[in-house]
Formats: structure tokens, C-alpha cells, sequence
């Protein structure tokens, strides 16, 4: 499987490329900034075309129509129509318009420092941004486009104050695109939409209720605000926000509320109180049916506590050792080297683990050091079968199935027909080799790959005969042998017309005994349920494997070490096999997270993140200060699952960006910076053969908060 982005959508087409005429020239117009500081402009790319960029400016993209395939920092997005995409300035990318789909945008350049320094470390922080608007209430279509028309119209018209106008909506928008990105998945922001007085009135109230959320209000004095009756009022604040008025209310308190629990030594009745909530049964309610956890349990995720003691990891079950919740409990390597596997087998051992499959990006026959093309009808070089044959050996000796994966439509320059004999024979050389290694376990992934002007369920049939083919022909070869498809739609609950189409094809013509991988609820997700599970399951109709993008980066400059949580503790009574996709160069550092991912498969009824965070570092950990500063590391950067985001979220940037907005921010923020650089100091002091990956991103981190990579952070010294 690729690495995932949080903004997915299919990729990759399953058909012949078709012919397309000679791509023509971009007319995207890279005018200078003018003295107000931004400039708007229209973007138009010819179909094929491809390049690289990095602009000292930062900008915003909105695009009308059109679909391009863009990469940043090693994450692949695809923009297509109703994006929002943000790029803060000096970063860089590479985009590619798909053949035959002219690419029209408008773009917003701007000189970072019109943006106040909280907002504008926010943005940067998160580095590439791509929101699907699709994906939020029609609302927020209509606004952001309304932002756009109205800066191009005060551009053209230049009337007095068009400078002032300018600057506003910027902010406007950035405002905007940072609440979508914190509540991808959840609740959307408020959407300000003109019109009548009472649609206005109402705009203002829910914007004043940001800072007024604690008061103990009924909906019928809410009304009575602003001159309207009980029934108008909730009619137009659902309309105005999304969301009903208790649910909004909701919503401010217990963000407010989470905010103190990570950030304070409050009690939790305390937090209630300051929250606005009366009754803390209720407020331990609410807290629970929106984090997963209790109150305590959530500041709990965020403090780690070390033992006094080692104790088992993974937790066995009590009625028997042998008995572990998940029959295959394993992991995926990244662009990993061969060296990187070796180093990582014994520790899967060490902790139970009992499967290993490679990244597709390891098995790229382009020369070392160069990027990767997957070019997967060419013969695989010595080199790589040389060390992968190593790597299933080291496998074999620790009791560990070495599962062989590739992808013949990610990033291909030649997408795979499934029509043609050669290509099959071409893709199947693969896997003969791997078996004639003694390899049983299989992964055909076809993830990230569009329907194609067939539709899904034509997709789903060629995507199972294909697995099929493949697969009788390792079964031939040893009746042992399995198979795991990734398909096209790995996530979700199946009830999707289309997804629904594709799964039914599948689940109709794939071998029965084939496996099929799925991510969970969401491709990135804090919560896992059974639910979605049972349902995905219903509609393929084949055994699974989940896929738990946890604690992926996806090679974004940021670490996620804290436990995973949110997976529900009945997950293994209905899938087989449980497989952690991990940080992309930080194999070392990314033992931590795998610890806990190893105890849940093995015992998830007993499973606890707090415990299991303790002992995992712990048990990497040989001395007390060791530990110490990996208990720190882990506070700093707590992973996604429990600081929220996505897996490029950089928490300790982010940081920095909200200390900044407080007052008395900037000593609060140099504070901050000196206890990030004391952890790297002593981190390569304690380990100096260890986490070189890791050392270099919070440098990073550090350089870019002192302002080196920034620009905004000049007054530290």
C-alpha cells in the first residue's frame, strides 16, 4: 500500500494511456507581488504537462476544473475540482496535469507576513494543504469561491480601500482553511453567508459565541438576542454553521475542554466548570462519546508515565500465551532499506509479531539514490533479489511470514493492462521469484486507482481476475500459498454507491480464499469501530486483513510516537490480521508506537495505551535518563491519534503557532524552543549510535522555530 493522504482520492487509472496531443504551455501568470503584498491570478495548464516549483511567496490555490497530481515532501495529493490547496512559501513541489483534463485554477500569492504570526506559523507548520470543499456542506464552496470573485472584482476595480479588502479576505480565508484542516472528519466551522439581516444577525452571534461558549444560555435567550423567534433562529443558525445550536455549543466546550486537559493541571471537575458544564456525570458523557475516553484517560494519553518496572509486552492473555486476539499481527516497511528490515525483524520477534510485508518502493529497480519509478515490468536487479533473499531468511529464522508486495499502477509511467498476456507475465516474474525463495504470503495492491470510464464494478471484476490469475498461479506452484488484495476502496463501511459497486464485483469474483486489506473507518482515522468493519466486511464477503495507518508519516518532516488508541477491542472477533504502516526513514524511533500496536493485536480486551506507552519506552530505554528523554520525546511529539491532524501534523509546530497568538507568546515560545533543543542534545548524547533520522527532524523542527526556514521567528536569538 502507498502512503496515504489524508485528502484521498483515486489516483491512477486502470486503462491504456490514451494518445494526447503535445501538452501546451502553462499561461499561469507569475506576475511580481505588488506593493500591497498579493496578487491574484488565473492558472491555466494544458493537459500532460508536468513541473517543479518553489516560490518565495506563499499561496492559495482554488481549482475550478480539471485534475493534477501534485507532490510535496514525499506526499502525493491529487487536486481536482472545489480544492483548496495551501503552500506556504519555499517549499517544493511538483505538479502534473492528468492526460486529457485541462487544469484551470486561480491562484492567491502572498508575502507571508500579511498574516499575523500564529496563523501564519499554523499554515507553515502544516506544509502542503489540499481540502477537498467537496467533502464539507455545500456552504463552504459557495464561500470560498465568493472569497476568490471578490478579490479578483476589488483587483480589477482598485476602489478606494481595495488594498484593506484584499488583506481581509486573506486572513478570512486562512482562518478558514486552518478549522477545516483541525476538523477534517468532524464538525464543520461556521459558514458566514450574506444575506438577509436575521441570516446576519445570527452570523455574528455564532462567531461571538467562540468567546462566550460557558455561558449558561438557553436557545429561546439566544433568540431573543438577536430579535428572533425559537424556530427562525434554529432554522438559520443550522444553516449559517451546519450544525444545530446545542450542537455547536457542544462542540466549543469540549474543544475548549480538551485544550485544558492536555495543556494544564486542572481537575476535571475544574475543566467542567470552566467549560460551562453543571453536571460532570454529563460532562464525562459528552467528553466520551466525542475522544473515545474519559476525561482523565485523554490527559492520560498525553502524559506519559514510565514504570517503576519492566512487565510483559505485549500483555498476554490470561487464559492462555498462546492464544493471541489477532492470528497474523505484523508490519509494513517503508522505502526501507534492506539493512533497515534486518534491523527490525528481531524486534517484531521480540514483541510477538509473526508477519513482515515490504514496501513496494523497496522494490524499485531504478538505481540507489535515485527516485523511485515504479517500473514493475523490468526484471528485478540482482542487487535487490540478493538482499531481499536475505531479508526472508532472516524471516524464516525468527518465525516470522515474509508476505512479498507490489503495485503495478502507482506512479507508473505504464499502467498494467490487464488484457495483455505480457504484462501479466511481466508483473508475475515477481512473485515466481519470491517463491522460489520459499515466500507463502502475497499482496497484489491495486489501491489509489480510479474507476476508469467503465465504472466500478467493471473495475472490480478486472481488479479480482486479475488477483485470481496471479494467484492460481502461486497455488500451482504450492497449494500453501495466500494472497492479500489492497483494493481500490480500502476503507469505509461499503455504503457508498459507487465503493458499494466495486466491492460487490470484487466480493462476486475474487477466490474465496483471498484476503482483502482494509484501513478502517477512514484511510487516517483516531477510531476504529466494529461497525464499520462488519459492514465493509458484509459487502466484500472476503476474510480481512486490517491496515492500520498508524504511526505512518507518509514522509512529512514529523514523528508520531505516542500509543495507538481508538481501535476497538472486538475488531479481532471479525478480521484475522492486524498490520501497522510506520513512519517512513525513522524505523528506530518508530519502535515505540510498534510496541503498542503489538500489545493491542495480541491482547486487545486487556489493552492499555498508558501502560503500554510506559513499558514500550521503557524496554527501549536501558538507563533511567534514557528513558527520560524518550518520555519527553514522546510527550513532544504524540502522534496523531492523539493530537489530532493528520499524518503530516507537525504537534511541535503547531505548538509553537498557539503559544504565539497567547498573550506574553514570545517568551512562552523561546521557552518552548530551548526545551525542544535540550531534548536533541540529550537524545544524541544518550544515543549516539541511535536515531540519526530522528535527531535530524527536530533539527529541523528547531531550525524552522528559530525562523531559519520560516522567516517568522527572527526575534529569537
Amino acid at each position: 500500500m502507498s502512503p496515504r493522504n489524508y485528502d484521498h482520492r483515486p489516483a491512477a487509472s486502470n486503462e491504456p494511456p490514451a494518445e494526447v496531443p503535445d501538452p501546451i504551455a502553462s499561461t499561469e501568470t507569475l506576475a511580481v507581488i505588488p506593493a500591497c503584498g498579493l496578487v491574484v491570478s488565473e492558472s491555466q495548464q494544458g493537459p500532460g504537462r508536468s513541473d517543479e516549483r518553489e516560490e518565495a511567496c506563499s499561496k492559495f490555490i482554488l481549482v475550478l476544473s480539471g485534475q493534477a497530481r501534485w507532490e510535496c515532501g514525499g506526499r502525493r495529493h491529487m487536486l481536482g475540482p472545489d480544492t483548496i490547496c495551501h503552500l506556504p512559501a519555499g517549499l517544493k513541489y511538483s505538479q502534473e496535469t492528468l492526460p486529457s483534463s485541462p487544469f484551470l485554477a486561480y491562484t492567491i500569492r502572498y508575502r507571508p507576513e500579511l498574516l499575523s504570526t500564529g496563523i501564519g506559523s499554523q499554515l507553515a507548520a502544516l506544509g502542503m494543504v489540499p481540502l477537498d470543499l467537496g467533502n464539507t456542506t455545500s456552504n463552504q464552496v459557495r464561500v470560498v469561491r465568493s472569497i476568490f470573485q471578490e478579490m479578483l472584482f476589488e483587483q480589477a476595480a482598485r476602489q478606494e480601500g481595495w488594498e484593506a479588502i484584499l488583506h481581509s479576505r486573506l486572513m478570512d480565508l486562512a482562518v478558514r482553511v486552518l478549522r477545516l484542516v483541525n476538523r477534517r472528519g468532524g464538525s464543520e466551522p461556521p459558514v458566514f453567508e450574506p444575506g438577509s439581516d436575521s441570516t446576519d444577525r445570527v452570523a455574528r452571534y455564532s462567531a461571538r459565541l467562540r468567546s462566550r461558549f460557558f455561558r449558561q444560555e438557553t436557545i429561546v435567550e439566544a433568540a431573543r438576542s438577536v430579535g428572533l423567534s425559537r424556530r427562525q433562529f434554529a432554522e438559520l443558525f443550522r444553516k449559517v454553521t451546519g450544525q444545530s445550536w446545542r450542537q455547536y455549543v457542544l462542540g466549543l466546550r469540549l474543544k475548549h475542554a480538551a485544550e485544558l486537559l492536555a495543556g494544564t493541571d486542572r481537575s476535571v471537575s475544574a475543566v467542567a466548570f470552566e467549560c460551562g458544564f453543571d453536571d460532570l456525570s454529563n460532562f464525562h458523557h459528552c467528553f466520551k462519546s466525542v475522544h473515545g475516553c474519559s476525561p482523565l484517560a485523554y490527559r492520560e494519553q498525553r502524559r506519559v508515565r514510565l514504570p517503576a518496572s519492566a512487565s510483559a509486552l505485549p500483555e498476554l492473555a490470561h487464559t492462555s500465551p498462546r492464544a493471541p486476539a489477532f492470528k497474523f499481527r505484523g508490519i509494513k516497511g517503508w522505502s526501507w532499506t534492506v539493512e533497515q528490515y534486518l534491523e527490525e525483524i528481531p524486534v517484531l520477534a521480540s514483541l510477538r509479531m509473526n508477519f513482515l510485508m515490504n514496501c513496494y518502493l523497496s522494490m524499485s529497480p531504478s538505481p540507489p539514490g535515485q527516485p523511485w519509478c515504479n517500473e514493475w515490468w523490468k526484471p528485478m536487479p540482482e542487487a535487490t533479489k540478493s538482499g531481499f533473499a536475505s531479508v526472508i531468511r532472516s524471516c524464516r529464522e525468527h518465525g516470522i511470514a515474509f508476505c512479498f508486495a507490489m503495485h503495478p499502477q502507482l506512479d507508473s509511467p505504464r499502467f498494467l493492462d490487464f488484457r495483455r498476456a505480457k504484462d501479466l507475465e511481466r508483473f508475475y516474474q515477481h512473485y515466481a521469484w519470491a517463491q522460489s525463495q520459499g515466500v507463502r504470503w502475497f499482496s497484489i495492491c491495486l489501491d489509489d486507482t480510479s474507476w476508469g470510464t467503465a465504472g466500478p464494478g467493471a473495475l472490480g471484476a478486472a481488479h479480482a481476475g486479475f488477483v485470481n490469475t496471479i494467484f492460481n498461479r502461486l497455488q500451482a506452484g504450492d497449494s500453501a500459498a495466500q494472497a492479500i488484495l489492497c483494493p481500490a476502496v480500502f476503507w469505509g463501511d461499503g455504503s457508498n454507491p459507487d465503493e458499494c459497486a466495486y466491492l460487490e464485483a470484487v466480493a462476486r469474483q475474487l477466490h474465496t480464499d483471498v484476503y482483502v486489506f482494509w484501513n478502517g473507518d477512514a484511510i487516517v482515522t483516531p477510531r476504529i469501530t466494529r461497525v464499520a468493519a462488519e459492514s465493509y466486511k458484509r459487502v466484500v464477503n472476503h476474510r480481512l486483513f486490517l491496515w492500520d495507518n498508524y504511526p505512518l508519516n507518509d514522509g512529512s518532516p514529523t514523528l508520531h510516537l505516542g500509543p495507538v488508541s481508538g481501535r476497538e477491542a472486538n475488531l479481532c472477533e471479525i478480521i484475522d490480521g492486524y498490520l501497522s504502516n510506520p513512519m517512513r526513514t525513522q524505523n528506530q524511533i518508530n519502535r515505540i508506537p510498534l510496541a503498542t500496536c503489538a500489545d493491542y493485536a495480541y491482547n486487545p480486551q486487556a489493552y492499555n495505551p498508558a501502560r503500554s506507552i510506559g513499558q514500550a519506552i521503557f524496554r527501549l530505554g536501558k538507563t533511567g535518563a534514557q528513558r527520560q528523554v524518550l518520555k519527553e520525546l514522546v510527550e513532544a511529539y504524540p502522534g496523531f491519534i492523539v493530537a489530532g491532524g493528520g499524518t503530516g501534523t507537525n504537534p511541535v509546530r503547531l505548538k509553537l503557532g498557539s503559544l504565539l497568538q497567547q498573550a506574553g507568546g514570545q517568551s512562552a515560545a523561546q521557552g518552548f524552543i530551548r526545551h525542544i533543543e535540550d531534548i536533541a542534545t540529550r537524545l544524541a548524547k544518550l544515543f549516539p549510535a541511535q536515531f540519526l533520522a530522528t535527531r535530524k527532524t527536530i533539527r529541523d523542527d528547531i531550525v524552522w522555530m528559530k525562523g531559519t526556514g520560516s522567516g517568522r521567528m527572527a526575534w529569537y536569538s
